[in-house]
Order: C-alpha cells, then sequence, then structure tokens
C-alpha cells in the first residue's frame, strides 16, 4: 500500500488523478512519514478564493489536485487578474519555507473551483529538509517556474504597447473564458495601472482591435469570442516569433 492510499479522505480523489499525477504523488509522498500525511487535509475552494495573501505568515503549503490558481497582480472591478497560471500538480508554499521566509510572497487565488491537499508548515518543513528525493523534486520543480517567469517577463518588457494590451485580453479570456463569448469591463486607468502603459495608448490599442473586429465594445465593457480571441492569440504569436523567442 503506498503513501497515499493512507489518507482515507484525499484517496479516493487522488485515484481519479491521471496516471501521470498520480505518479507524481506517490514519488513525492513515498517517503513522507505519519507527521505529515495524517495532518493532511482536503480542501475545496470555489473560484474567486483568494486562499495566500502576500505578506501574511507563511503556516501552510497547499498541494492542487484539481482546478486553477493564479498569482494576482490586481484586481479588475471585483475580477481577479492573474499574471501567472497553475494546473495541477503544483505546490504553493514550499518556495518560501526552502528560502527560509517566514511571510508569502505572492497572492494566490483560485480561477476555476479547486481542490487542494493543506498540510502544516511544520511538518511539512521538518519532512522536505531530510528528503532528498522530495527535496530534488520540489528543487527541479521551483527552478522552472523561476527560469519560464524570467523568460515571460523578458519578453513583456519587449513587448511593444499594442500587444501588451493583447497579452492581458488573451491573458483573461484563457483564465475566464468559459463558454464561448468572454465580456470584462475595463477602463482605461484600469488597463494602464496593468500595463505601465499611457491611457492614450490604451485608447489607440483598443481601437485598432475594435477596426479589424477582434474585439466589440459597449462602452468599456470588452467583449471577445473564441474566433476573436484566437486571432488576437495568432498576433501574439507572430510578434513573439519576430523576437525570437
Amino acid at each position: 500500500m503506498d503513501k497515499l492510499t493512507k489518507m482515507s479522505e484525499a484517496d479516493e480523489i487522488i485515484r481519479k488523478l491521471n496516471t501521470e499525477q498520480r505518479d507524481y504523488l506517490n514519488r513525492y509522498f513515498a517517503h513522507a512519514p505519519e507527521s505529515v500525511t495524517g495532518s493532511m487535509q482536503v480542501v475545496r475552494m470555489p473560484e474567486g478564493t483568494t486562499f495566500i495573501q502576500e505578506g501574511m505568515p507563511v503556516d501552510k503549503v497547499y498541494v492542487l489536485l484539481k482546478g486553477c490558481v493564479s498569482a494576482v497582480d490586481y484586481r479588475v472591478r471585483e475580477t481577479v487578474y492573474g499574471f501567472c497560471h497553475f494546473n495541477p500538480i503544483e505546490t504553493f508554499g514550499a518556495m518560501e519555507i526552502l528560502g527560509h521566509m517566514d511571510q508569502y510572497r505572492t497572492t494566490l487565488a483560485t480561477t476555476r473551483d479547486s481542490l487542494f491537499l493543506k498540510i502544516p508548515r511544520d511538518s511539512f518543513e521538518k519532512w522536505i529538509l531530510k528528503d532528498v528525493d522530495a527535496l530534488q523534486m520540489e528543487t527541479e520543480r521551483i527552478i522552472g517556474y523561476l527560469l519560464d517567469q524570467s523568460r515571460k517577463e523578458r519578453l513583456y518588457v519587449l513587448l511593444p504597447g499594442n500587444e501588451r494590451v493583447y497579452l492581458i485580453l488573451t491573458n483573461l479570456y484563457e483564465t475566464y473564458g468559459k463558454f464561448d463569448t468572454y465580456s470584462v469591463y475595463m477602463s482605461r486607468k484600469d488597463f494602464s495601472e496593468v500595463t505601465g502603459l499611457s491611457e492614450r495608448t490604451i485608447t489607440r490599442a483598443l481601437k485598432e482591435l475594435e477596426e479589424k473586429n477582434l474585439i466589440t465594445r459597449n462602452g468599456w465593457n470588452i467583449v471577445m469570442t473564441w474566433n476573436q480571441y484566437s486571432k488576437i492569440k495568432k498576433l501574439m504569436k507572430d510578434q513573439i516569433n519576430e523576437m525570437g523567442e
């Protein structure tokens, strides 16, 4: 019997994960002591739940089993705008612990109904620092994340003003576009604060998209269909290819 089957509350859920996800969790927790497996809790969170707040004490580690999480950079009218999105299997809080940090460094919120394993910091920290295999897996995950973020930040700095607006729109659609059509209210001020661009540049970029029939606007309510999103995404892809990324 593997370690995970001992967690009766989580067992049924984990068994329903795909083979790759289940194998990853079994390797990750292969040598975890009872102090870890016995302290785990299954936590369900609805879409839009902020479960980690930047600056708060690091007291728990969360392992995402189902759903989607966004690192929150800004709230547009009550809507979370995320600069980085995570899908299962992902661990939150471990990077701060391994970096000897006492406070969470990023605000995290669910963008879909999500399911987590929640582990107290004390038991997680005592285990991960002694388990060479789990520590290596966690280190590889963190390094991969940091390299990916570095690439994205470099790309964002190189993007002209219009393309920054395209990126915001495609990120919003990918995060919240559950159906064919997605609608969001964003003023010039909202766009300006998120992108760092002037309101004049924002107005020009949105007008260009509207003239090309890539968005529909009613005031500052912006509507995108799947077809429009796909075309904007292609504009982004072409721009990235031109930069050699």
